[in-house]
């Protein structure tokens, strides 16, 4: 019986991006930005290690229009979006 020996790690990567996830979501809960900045930082080392750190634009305030984390993206005259929200958003 031969195993996937990349499983493992799949499944360690996927329970980082969750647990990240669950950074931001306490952050908009308790209105805390310090913990969108740690939430962040995990991500920016994944990144760094070779690690697609998942979706994280919508767990940050844009810098274009002053959506809240968790908030959609409001339209600005002389911004587009892509797929509603900001490119600068979207970006780590």
């Amino acid at each position: 019986m031969s195993s996937d020996p990349g499983a493992v790690a799949r499944q360690q990567l996927e329970r980082a991006r969750e647990s990240v996830q669950k950074i931001h979501q306490a952050a908009v809960r308790h209105r805390d930005p310090g913990l969108h900045v740690l939430a962040d930082d995990i991500s920016e080392v994944a990144l760094a290690l070779g690690h697609d750190a998942g979706p994280v634009q919508e767990w940050r305030a844009c810098p274009v229009c002053g959506a809240e984390p968790g908030s959609n993206c409001i339209r600005r005259p002389g911004h587009e979006m892509v797929n509603g929200m900001h490119p600068e958003r979207t970006t780590l």
